[in-house]
């Protein structure tokens, strides 16, 4: 092996091989930032080390999306957001969200998560009854609930509703999520001919499966070449598919959730799946909280990954007149800091 003279080595303890070979396209826009503020979340939840986790940089001005991608997946958390400054009328903010691989248009906890740190940093001033995000899906308003000065409570618009296509195959379903067949719908015989599984939009789609009992959403696990299998069949896409059980519980949930894994991390609490669940809830009339046309519905999800969530649904209409949607939650400071340039 040749011998490095002094000023490759100094090049190598500075720079590690970008030194000799020159830095990334991530790497050198965050060599040319400021530090960057970020906060630290809990979301939907009101207790630290619950709910799901969140990094949202406050201060990213002159990050390109390889940048933000790149911090993204060192945070490893599932989601990271970066808040710009609003692109067109009637937004507050620019919000960009990143996962661990892509850019996503849109996410719930994510957003939710994003008015508490901007909350926490001062820039949403105490009292502030409303703002507006600026989305990949578009201008997402949030309503603010506000409590001794600090942000309690968050609500954020969701796109309009539509329902997709459905699977009325209890069986096939059943045996792609590794349950019963009898768990599948929201009769402990057999799926419920008024709620059969279905895709449903509201910002993001899911597949949405009803089972009758919590231990049933506790104990289902993908299988995924059944389930591709049973899509193809079906003409659908493939989903993430969001698991719930209206059994009560010890708790006041009105609902009992997962979003099912095909392997790594699970989500313990997923906004964007709610939505569309709350929907699916409020259009075959699946829970009682309801005023008029008015749904209010409580998912607890997270619990089996020991990140118990609250998420609230708030759906405008029932039945065939299902209309709206809002979801809503809590968030927790975890800390806050900087990273380095």
């Amino acid at each position: 092996m040749p011998r490095m003279n002094r000023r490759t080595f100094a090049a190598l303890s500075v720079g590690g091989a970008a030194g000799l070979w020159g830095r990334t396209p991530a790497a050198q826009s965050l060599g040319a930032a400021k530090p960057l503020r970020y906060v630290h979340l809990d979301v939907f939840t009101e207790r630290r080390l619950q709910g799901n986790q969140l990094l949202v940089y406050t201060e990213p001005a002159g990050l390109d999306a390889d940048a933000m991608q790149a911090l993204t997946r060192e945070s490893n958390f599932s989601e990271n957001t970066f808040v710009f400054p609003p692109e067109q009328a009637g937004a507050d903010y620019r919000v960009r969200i990143f996962t661990r691989t892509a850019e996503a248009p849109f996410a719930g906890h994510p957003t939710i998560g994003t008015a508490f740190a901007l909350a926490h940093t001062g820039a949403l001033k105490p009292g502030s009854a409303r703002t507006t995000f600026q989305l990949g899906v578009g201008p997402t308003p949030l309503d603010l609930e506000w409590k001794d000065g600090k942000l309690a409570f968050a609500w954020m618009t969701q796109q309009k509703p539509t329902f997709g296509k459905t699977i009325a195959d209890a069986a096939a379903l059943a045996a792609a999520i590794g349950v019963l067949a009898a768990a599948i719908g929201v009769e402990p015989a057999a799926i419920d001919s008024r709620a059969p599984a279905q895709e449903v939009y509201s910002g993001s789609t899911f597949f949405i499966v009803p089972v009758t009992t919590r231990k049933a959403v506790d104990a289902a696990t993908l299988d995924r070449a059944k389930l591709d299998a049973l899509f193809n069949a079906a003409g659908l896409q493939r989903r993430g598919l969001y698991v719930f059980s209206t059994e009560r519980g010890q708790d006041d949930a009105s609902a009992y959730s997962r979003l099912l894994s095909a392997g790594g991390i699970e989500d313990p609490a997923t906004g964007s799946a709610a939505g569309p669940a709350g929907c699916f809830i409020a259009k075959h009339r699946l829970v009682g909280q309801s005023s008029g046309a008015q749904t209010s519905i409580v998912f607890l999800q997270g619990v089996l990954v020991r990140r118990p969530s609250r998420l609230h649904v708030r759906v405008e209409g029932v039945g065939d007149g299902v209309s709206g949607v809002k979801v809503g939650g809590a968030a927790a400071v975890v800390g806050e800091g900087t990273m380095a340039p």
